[in-house]
């Protein structure tokens, strides 16, 4: 009964459970029918009740009265207990008989606020589905199509692990997709390597800062199937990015302070050759000029004594703190959330800048749904976000500057009052060479794609009975393991313009085929849409696509061809929009294991399968796997309807027939498949059948419950 002396609860409780065909209940939250009625005059009384309580117990104390005393006390839990019996009646007998009657408005305020809590009351475009990509389509996409990316951003920073960290003291902790040049490439920033990583001497004032970036393509590989550098050199006078400051000294692993212009002498820049490296000096506007007395102190704070003897005796050594970009933000603005994976671009000066999404959050917006939330190994529960702010530091001078993007968030523009000179004005916008390669930020979009799961385009009666609800698509990781496919980059088309987007396929819950997708862009805001198939519509999944290509003897040969021993072959498959279809691109990567943990080496990339309505081929590369989409050595695939009774009965004797043919061939491999192909369409039917008799008994249930509150409705009224 405790939980009835704090009234706020009320909108942030638990008013109903449902429970979906899979078995998972879901409580939503805020108040219900009972608590907004009787609960909220009960808790009005219950005060008054207390403040009598307290002053008659008072008076009969003064008094000397100790059993009236203790009775006035005790009205206090008895009312308690009453307020809690009427509400728990009034709930049994008038809400329980017909919960989605009684509750509609309620569930229709859940529904509305946790949209506008986790600003996803977003524009949703019914598409209907023009089946197999034409080469029309190609032509007009072009552009789209060449920005495909087929190399992964593991496959990046393996390479640059065993190709690029023996080339001076540095590390690639990152790889950030951009838009360069009308290119997708990555940003891989090269940073000064952390305390901790590789042991070397002198990090207080020689080896201070990382150089510069490498860039790679995101879309292309070289002949080996191995990653294409863009600009790898310390010096590119070719490289199409220009960078004219290279140099780092803030950043994600720029943990140490440091001393610049310092009486050691010059900093170590960058390696020439093997035996040869440039040097600098510091030219920037960072640092404090401090007296020895200070520095001292700050070199037994630090645990670095350097810091006290490597100072100039003139006014050009300056000591540097606070380098890493994530905690010097928190410095200056501790009430914001950070993201964990802020990104590098270089501007049309050449300068590079960190780009660093900051969310405002809350737990308390009444009616919301709350998510639970992991940032620096810490979770936390929500029901509130935003991202509202962005800072944009410099990653030579280390400078911040904090940026409203969401005026409409009333807890953002709580702190520009608050902080007046911290944040830009309105009129002062992120720079446009700056602006123009911000991207969604994944951290905000994977929490909203899964809110997105349930909160779409719903009513109270489809989230009651649990209805329509979405999953992420999952698709296969290798032989034996399918995964939920995590949100991707690629370019897309917004608004007849050419945008770095994220997308995420859905599929109704405990089905295969794709009903929807959801695109995240930046065009000085971020936008999210969301596109749903029209009903009827029979779109390949990324499952039942991987059944159909283990199907094909031509396809499947080429893959187990691939398996070598000591090998493993990794699939990745992104969803592309072209106009009103799909384009499937699968990428086979083929990794050679160390003996040693297992560990795998590099990725090389062997194959690309694409796919479209019903035809599915396989290439090289993706040029040559577009052109087998399109001519006689195609595939065609029958998209199997398994969500119906009807077309699991077609599916299971189109599997029976395969399993007759391998028989009489005696492949005992396709038998095997086959097998395992016809067992899973029996099961899927199986769960159909049991699903349509538990929906049966709900509704002949629900039924019931609305006859039998009709007749109490009637009793009473009589």
């Amino acid at each position: 009964m405790l939980t009835f002396i704090k009234a706020s609860d009320i909108l942030f409780k638990t008013f109903l459970t449902i429970e979906d065909s899979s078995g998972m209940e879901m409580e939503l939250q805020g108040a219900g029918l009972t608590d907004a009625t009787i609960g909220v005059w009960g808790y009005r009384v219950f005060a008054v009740v207390m403040i009598l309580a307290m002053i008659l117990a008072i008076r009969f104390f003064k008094k000397g009265n100790g059993k009236k005393t203790i009775i006035s006390l005790c009205v206090i839990p008895a009312y308690l207990f009453i307020l809690f019996l009427v509400m728990s009646i009034f709930q049994a007998v008038f809400v329980n008989t017909n919960k989605l009657d009684k509750e509609k408005q309620f569930i229709s305020y859940n529904i509305t606020n946790t949209k506008n809590a986790y600003n996803i009351n977003i524009e949703e475009k019914e598409i209907e589905n023009s089946g197999t990509i034409t080469l029309e389509d190609v032509d007009n996409n072009r552009d789209i199509l060449d920005n495909i990316v087929i190399v992964s951003k593991d496959a990046v920073l393996k390479t640059l692990e065993q190709y690029q960290t023996n080339v001076g003291y540095y590390s690639y902790t990152g790889a950030n997709i951009a838009n360069y040049n009308n290119s997708l490439v990555y940003v891989s920033p090269r940073e000064i390597i952390g305390s901790g990583e590789r042991t070397y001497e002198n990090k207080t004032y020689e080896y201070t800062h990382g150089y510069g970036a490498i860039i790679t393509s995101a879309t292309a590989t070289n002949e080996e199937g191995q990653v294409e550098y863009i600009q790898s050199g310390f010096v590119d006078e070719n490289s199409p990015i220009k960078i004219t400051e290279p140099r780092i000294y803030f950043g994600l692993e720029t943990n140490d302070t440091i001393i610049v212009n310092s009486n050691k002498g010059k900093e170590y820049d960058y390696p020439i050759n093997s035996y040869t490296n440039a040097e600098y000096s510091y030219a920037g506007d960072a640092g404090l000029s401090l007296g020895f007395l200070d520095r001292l102190i700050l070199g037994i704070t630090n645990g670095d004594i350097n810091l006290a003897f490597s100072g100039s005796s003139n006014s050009e050594s300056r000591i540097i703190t606070n380098r890493n970009i994530i905690q010097r933000a928190k410095k200056v603005m501790p009430y914001l959330l950070y993201d964990e994976e802020p990104y590098l671009v270089v501007t049309d000066e050449g300068n590079l800048m960190w780009v660093l999404d900051a969310y405002t959050t809350s737990n308390s917006y009444p009616y919301s749904q709350s998510t639970t939330i992991e940032i620096d190994g810490q979770k936390s529960k929500i029901n509130y976000i935003r991202n509202s702010v962005k800072v944009i530091i410099d990653a030579f001078n280390g400078d911040l500057s904090f940026y409203i993007t969401d005026r409409n968030d009333p807890i953002a523009m709580s702190y520009a009052k608050v902080y007046p000179t911290l944040f830009k004005e309105k009129e002062e916008t992120i720079p446009e060479d700056i602006q123009k390669h911000i991207v969604y930020p994944e951290f905000l979009y994977n929490i909203q794609s899964e809110m997105l799961s349930r909160y779409h385009n719903v009513q109270p009666e489809v989230l009651y009975r649990n209805d329509d609800i979405w999953s992420i698509a999952k698709s296969k990781v290798n032989t034996n393991t399918r995964n939920k496919m995590s949100a991707y980059y690629t370019m897309v088309k917004d608004e007849n313009e050419n945008k770095v987007g994220l997308i995420i396929p859905y599929t109704p819950l405990n089905r295969q085929n794709i009903v929807s997708y959801l695109v995240g862009t930046y065009n000085g805001e971020n936008k999210l849409v969301l596109y749903k198939f029209s009903s009827g519509s029979n779109v390949l999944g990324p499952i039942q696509l991987d059944t159909q290509i283990e199907q094909d003897e031509t396809i499947s040969k080429e893959l187990n061809d691939l398996k070598d021993t000591g090998t493993r072959l990794t699939r990745n498959m992104i969803v592309v929009p072209i106009e009103n279809t799909l384009l499937y691109v699968e990428t086979v990567y083929q990794e050679f294991l160390n003996e040693v943990e297992d560990e795998s080496q590099i990725p090389v990339l062997k194959k690309i399968i694409v796919a479209s309505g019903n035809k599915v081929a396989i290439g090289n590369n993706l040029n040559e796997a577009l052109d087998n989409l399109l001519s006689q050595y195609a595939v065609k695939i029958e998209v199997e309807d398994e969500e119906t009774e009807e077309g699991l009965i077609e599916a299971i004797i189109r599997a029976n027939n395969n399993l007759q043919e391998s028989s009489s061939n005696q492949n005992w491999e396709m038998i095997g498949r086959d097998l395992q192909r016809l067992q899973e369409l029996i099961q899927k039917l199986e769960t159909l059948k049991q699903e349509e008799l538990e929906q049966e008994n709900m509704e002949q249930g629900n039924s019931q419950n609305i006859l039998n509150n009709e007749i109490i409705n009637n009793l009473v009224i009589e």
